[in-house]
């Protein structure tokens, strides 16, 4: 903020203010300097904390932000070097106008004045010559001001050092809402390692349930075939205590993976035959152990559901 804000301010001066006194420039340079000794002490330190590791530093969003933005400071404080010597030509500007003989000065003193102007009785005329000689006055401290090498040059290097930081806060505001570089490495690897068991074998489950009603006692079949993240096809069976097919009127299955908080997924299979319901492409979005949750009905009044575990690669 004191870099960048004193950077805007002097950036200012040199474009509106007809004489910028050396010496404020001078201490600005310093404090700039000083600024930027900090920024690189606590932004090393910073960097550490949240990138962690060089594969993280290339390997992750975090990491190749952060690399951009080392190469805009990098160019800012190159581009500010070249200012700070721009600020020592001004200051050895001043000191040799500050030696120059008085007799210069008393020289100037008694030079012609110009010669009073006559105004004009009509308002209109009055007016008009005021604004011609404001901007004629305007001009003139212009072109004083863009004759000077030293402040052209100092103006020109501030300005691409404003250009270049307004860039770096732009990258920085993406930076701060981006995850650490050390927290996706991390997660990464443990989405790696829940990954490595695969059931070899697609999920075929058993689950006995009663909706409470007459004839509501039964068994559910449940297979998930790949029983794998991503699209899944799901099979419900139910049988009654005999082995016979049993229907009803309504099969209802959903999936949730507690240790993670996701779920419940819903999904409603399409009755097949009789005892037979079935669904295609049911997403499963990560590995993990997930709880299959079975609504059975078997009456307007009868239903229950069921949970059961499973794994799922």
């Amino acid at each position: 903020a004191t870099w960048l804000g004193g950077l805007t301010a002097l950036l200012v001066a040199l474009y509106r203010v007809p004489g910028i006194e050396r010496g404020a420039v001078r201490a600005f340079s310093r404090v700039a300097f000083a600024s930027v000794a900090v920024l690189a002490a606590t932004g090393l330190y910073q960097s550490w904390r949240q990138v962690g590791s060089w594969t993280a530093l290339t390997g992750t969003a975090y990491g190749q932000l952060l690399l951009v933005k080392i190469g805009l400071v990098s160019l800012l404080v190159g581009i500010a070097w070249i200012s700070r010597r721009w600020t020592g030509r001004l200051a050895e500007q001043a000191a040799a106008e500050a030696d120059e003989p008085q007799e210069e000065a008393a020289g100037a003193d008694t030079a012609e004045e110009p010669e009073p102007v006559t105004v004009p009785a009509d308002p209109e005329r009055a007016a008009q010559l005021a604004r011609q000689k404001a901007a004629v006055a305007t001009a003139r401290v212009k072109r004083v001001r863009d004759a000077d090498p030293q402040r052209l040059g100092l103006r020109r290097s501030v300005l691409a050092e404003a250009s270049v930081a307004v860039v770096l806060l732009a990258v920085t505001t993406v930076l701060t809402s981006t995850e650490p570089g050390r927290t996706e490495e991390k997660e990464a690897g443990r989405d790696r390692g829940a990954a490595a068991p695969a059931p070899a074998e697609p999920v075929d489950v058993r689950i006995p349930f009663d909706t409470g009603g007459e004839d509501g006692k039964g068994t559910a079949r449940v297979e998930l075939d790949p029983a794998r993240s991503g699209a899944n096809a799901l099979h419900v069976w139910l049988q009654r205590p005999n082995g016979r097919a049993m229907d009803a009127p309504e099969v209802k299955v959903a999936f949730t993976e507690n240790s993670k908080e996701i779920g419940p997924l819903p999904a409603t299979p399409d009755r097949i035959a009789t005892g037979h319901w079935s669904a295609k492409a049911v997403q499963i979005p990560m590995p993990g152990t997930w709880e299959i949750q079975l609504t059975v009905r078997t009456s307007d009044i009868d239903q229950v559901t069921v949970k059961k575990n499973v794994k799922i690669g």
